[in-house]
């Protein structure tokens, strides 16, 4: 959001929906297993995921409300004057949420608090405290402005069919006969002449009151009547992605329907399996979503490709290390040397982040700072430093990283290539696991028997062939691009002993690996534009495909970019060129 607010975001956004963690205590953790072929296996879960999906809070409900507080302000900053938000929670936090929903968007502004169905369920909950079920969520509706304006949305009618008397008030000529053995009361007279009341009568549409025996007619009733804010027609919970906590598209259609037009951009900040941003595609709008989860953000591109959603863009703002790393109270001189000792490394107090490994001398550490993903430039940079260092140079150079940046291989591989071998260091690229966190706090940064305590995992390798030609025209070749290999060199397995199992599976059927890959067929160097994708069934067993095509105008020199996304969440990229001139 403060992204978004630096680009120009301010005052640009027409609707919020938020479905914020409910401050319930309990662990939503995405489910860590994964499937390789035709088995599953469980995965060492990211930090990043794991407090993505923790319900959990330090200080209860304080802690909550903290987190909440500052991002609903800057979210009333990202609102159009014209727009509305609503927040999604359940009883654990809803009447605190109210509270501070009134100080920030004005008591004035709030709409509704509309109760939705959380699923229908007629299971006695197991409690501690012996207590009736949950059935619902609220859901807060505010308006930024006095502008902002709502279309009511509708419900399917639960009686469509309505009987009405057919007198009327005062006396009409003609119209007193005897129907169904009665005159019309004394001061009124039948509604119909008697011609239309039986021709009715054939058609079903007048009858006798069971009662009374006094003549009715079907009222033509519309099959939608006016919603208020008690939604206990539909349910808020979905499960059609395995996703916890996913919700309902039936509910953020009523939502993105009733408060706001095909013009609007709408925004979801805890993306989730990403409901709002599928629905706000359907309806025709534009929008932007966020998560902190890889895993989060990999269900709901999935989803989108899925639904053939128009183009749009994948942005990485990979800043929660630096938070959780406040959060533990440690200073950043402490983390490094803390990562460098947990890798076997002894730190330099010459050199901040750096450090060598114990018995390598030729072997320098770098640990990455963790609010910045590792650019190919700046590995080059280090690749450099360290082949002059301290006046001898290192031969062999270890990067450990929070995060590469999503060009980093072919970035690197450019780079790489315009520089002299004999400039560079060797360089190892390595992910600074979750498992760092835990230590962050507790250990002591002059113990030096935490060496090689965790494992940082080496980036996935891919390599791709070159591009085929298969067909020409006057304007236009037909061409194809092949991942030849996906190699993940360190498999984040909860169980170790499965991993002879996983490698020997793998040598030769690397796309079980493959969840998800994309191609930018004409590559500018700064945004990846997907036009081509396959993802795969996480119901079956089948591979994703291995080779792509497409059809490019002759004339020009391509820069044809491949992105992978493996079933362990990790990602890789590279580049190749294809000259049509």
């Amino acid at each position: 959001m403060q992204a978004l607010l630096a680009q120009g975001y301010e005052g640009q956004i027409d609707l919020i929906y938020i479905d914020p963690p409910f401050n319930t205590g309990e662990n939503f953790n995405f489910p860590n297993e994964v499937k390789i072929g035709d088995k599953n296996y469980e995965r060492e879960m990211p930090m990043n995921e794991r407090l993505a999906y923790s319900d959990t809070w330090e200080r209860g409900v304080d802690s909550f409300l903290d987190m909440l507080y500052p991002r609903l302000q800057l979210m009333k900053r990202l609102l159009s004057e014209n727009g509305a938000i609503y927040v999604h929670c359940d009883n654990n936090a809803s009447h605190y949420i109210k509270i501070i929903m009134d100080e920030i968007f004005g008591a004035d502004n709030f709409r509704n608090e509309i109760i939705v169905r959380r699923i229908r369920k007629n299971v006695r909950e197991r409690n501690r405290v012996p207590r009736m079920n949950v059935g619902n969520d609220s859901i807060f509706f505010y308006s930024k402005t006095s502008d902002h304006l709502i279309e009511p949305p509708l419900k399917e009618d639960p009686k469509p069919k309505r009987w009405h008397a057919l007198d009327a008030n005062g006396l009409r000529k003609d119209l007193d006969y005897e129907l169904f053995g009665h005159k019309p009361p004394t001061g009124r007279h039948w509604a119909w002449t008697k011609e239309n009341a039986e021709k009715a009568i054939e058609e079903g549409r007048l009858r006798p009151n069971s009662n009374t025996g006094k003549p009715e007619y079907l009222i033509p009733a519309s099959t939608h009547i006016l919603r208020d804010s008690l939604w206990d027609d539909i349910t808020a919970y979905s499960f059609n992605f395995g996703y916890p906590t996913e919700k309902k598209e039936n509910m953020l259609e009523l939502i993105i329907e009733s408060s706001s037009d095909e013009s609007a951009l709408i925004a979801d900040f805890f993306c989730g399996s990403g409901t709002t941003a599928a629905v706000a595609e359907k309806l025709g709008r534009r929008w932007i979503t966020s998560d902190l989860s890889k895993t989060s953000i990999q269900v709901a591109r999935s989803r989108l490709v899925n639904q053939d959603a128009a183009p749009y863009l994948v942005q990485n703002l990979g800043n929660y290390q630096r938070q959780l790393i406040y959060l533990k109270d440690v200073k950043l001189k402490e983390m490094y040397n803390i990562v460098l000792k947990l890798y076997g490394a002894l730190p330099r107090d010459d050199w901040q982040g750096f450090g060598t490994k114990k018995d390598e001398k030729d072997t320098l550490v770098y640990v990455s700072e963790p609010d910045r993903p590792v650019t190919g430039k700046k590995a080059i940079e280090l690749a450099k430093n360290a082949a002059t260092a301290d006046g001898r140079g290192y031969k062999r150079l270890v990067i450990l990283a929070w995060d590469y940046e999503y060009n980093f291989e072919e970035d690197f591989a450019r780079l790489k290539k315009n520089t002299k071998a004999k400039q560079l260091a060797t360089v190892e690229f390595k992910v600074i696991p979750s498992d760092v966190y835990r230590y962050l706090r507790s250990t002591n940064v002059g113990d030096v028997s935490i060496a090689d305590k965790i494992t940082f995992y080496q980036k996935p390798y891919l390599r791709l062939g070159e591009p085929q030609v298969k067909s020409m025209s006057e304007e236009s070749v037909s061409t194809t691009i092949k991942i030849d290999q996906y190699v993940i060199l360190d498999i984040p397995l909860k169980d170790e002993r499965k991993r002879p199992e996983i490698e020997e599976m793998l040598h030769n059927n690397f796309p079980a690996l493959i969840d998800f890959w994309t191609v930018d067929w004409d590559y500018d160097g700064e945004v990846f534009r997907s036009k081509w994708q396959a993802i795969r069934n996480r119901k079956k067993s089948e591979p994703v495909p291995i080779v792509a095509d497409a059809n490019l105008k002759r004339g020009k020199k391509y820069t044809i970019a491949v992105r992978v996304v493996d079933v362990f969440g990790n990602d890789a990229s590279a580049i190749k060129e294809l000259d049509l001139r």
